[in-house]
């Protein structure tokens, strides 16, 4: 139930945001920000959802795989989403990096960047590379850290909602608030002491 929420949610943000997309006037480079930031925060929560079920055998091999395919997609689209930003102010000769939203996307990329390459280090690097770590702490790690970067995204789509761009072509904002409410629902009453490793369990812990 809280993964249909959360997919509802998900459904009700990124459709405000194509809303506003139809109706903002198109602007080169800027415009492919907010198409593939938008592209970014779908695919990687999509990601993050498609993991939390308890999930076992040929079906999680297939989920970690599929995982792993949607959270390089996403990276690939937050680099493109930060470079249209970044290469529309340098045309215009405005500062970089001076708003909280700014802050807060170079924070979630820069995060979700090490998490993704270190996700894919662990699946396809030798396996004697991580033997010292053990499986159980990698998992731990990796699913830590995937969750404060889940959110370093979602504090980056709220504070969108309040930039210029959307206030310009968009006056509903609290449908955005709605939809971010939702995925916070889906996603956070998923999250368990035991899926964070703050329960000790008997049996080793496997990703």
């Amino acid at each position: 139930m809280l993964a249909v929420v959360a997919q509802l949610g998900l459904i009700i943000y990124f459709g405000a945001l194509i809303g506003v997309l139809t109706k903002a006037p198109w602007v080169y480079p800027y415009s492919w920000h907010p198409i593939f930031m938008g592209l970014y925060g779908f695919v990687a929560t999509e990601g993050i959802l498609l993991l939390q079920p308890n999930i076992k055998g040929k079906q999680k091999a297939l989920s970690r795989t599929v995982h792993g395919s949607l959270l390089s997609l996403a990276l690939v689209s937050a680099v493109i989403g930060f470079w249209a930003v970044y290469e529309n102010k340098d045309r215009l000769g405005k500062v970089h990096f001076h708003t909280n939203h700014a802050y807060f996307g170079c924070a979630a990329v820069f995060v979700f960047a090490l998490q993704v390459l270190f996700g894919l280090s662990v699946a396809y690097a030798p396996k004697a590379l991580y033997r010292k770590i053990g499986q159980a702490r990698i998992t731990r790690i990796h699913r830590v850290t995937g969750y404060i970067s889940i959110l370093l995204v979602w504090g980056t789509l709220w504070l969108a909602v309040v930039t210029n761009w959307v206030n310009r072509n968009f006056d509903q904002e609290w449908i955005f608030y709605l939809g971010l409410g939702m995925v916070a629902v889906g996603l956070v009453g998923q999250v368990t002491p035991s899926r964070l490793y703050l329960t000790r369990k008997s049996s080793s812990v496997t990703p």
